[in-house]
């Protein structure tokens, strides 16, 4: 719907036509909201269960954190909502296989490894997704960086989620100048935080 409003009127991050606010309110919305199912979840049914793909035992645990590592770069993507609503369709498709996958798994018409496999494939398509609108828009670098560092700080150094997306929020409009183009070096700060994320995914594994 956000996507939709701004390509009816026009409106882009890239010129400053619009704010990164309503993105970020559905993104902390979506966020206390998962908090409370989990909440229900823990006391109807105690620990019992998964409440994310690192819980998920089946899968090697570093590829588990690669998984998760994308979550976050999905989220960057979302408070840079893009206005092609060919990407919002990509996006919605990549979140139904991901159900159709666990709801496989869950009836054993694939087993769990399949789906992990699944799922895994899943992510990767969407990560293509997001990295083609991130290039397009010149902001490749700039979210290579964030979703990097907030993996990191989240899943390596347990900080809180809603410190960290907040300290984002805070810090993107002024980041948001630093396209691609006007980003000096960003391509080298990019690199660098991948390379905290491998070095956090071999001391996870």
């Amino acid at each position: 719907f956000l996507a939709w409003i701004r390509k009816v009127h026009g409106w882009k991050l890239e010129d400053g036509t619009c704010s990164i606010i309503p993105a970020a309110i559905i993104v902390f919305i979506t966020m206390l909201s998962s908090d409370r199912v989990v909440q229900w979840h823990k006391s109807h049914y105690g620990l019992k269960g998964s409440r994310t793909i690192r819980d998920f035992g089946v899968a090697p645990r570093w590829s588990r954190y690669l998984m998760s590592s994308t979550q976050f770069h999905a989220t960057v993507h979302c408070l840079l909502t893009s206005d092609r609503l060919s990407v919002q369709i990509a996006a919605l498709t990549v979140v139904q296989l991901a159900a159709f996958g666990m709801t496989l798994r869950r009836k054993r018409i694939i087993s769990p490894m399949e789906g992990v496999f699944l799922y895994s494939l899943v992510l990767g398509m969407g990560m293509l997704v997001i990295i083609d609108d991130i290039l397009r828009r010149s902001f490749f670098h700039l979210a290579i960086c964030l979703g990097n560092a907030t993996a990191v700080l989240r899943m390596n150094l347990g900080m809180n989620k809603y410190f960290i997306w907040g300290g984002v929020l805070a810090l993107l409009p002024h980041l948001m100048r630093l396209r691609d183009d006007a980003f000096p070096g960003g391509k080298y700060f990019s690199s660098i935080s991948s390379l905290f994320l491998v070095v956090g995914c071999y001391r996870k594994s």
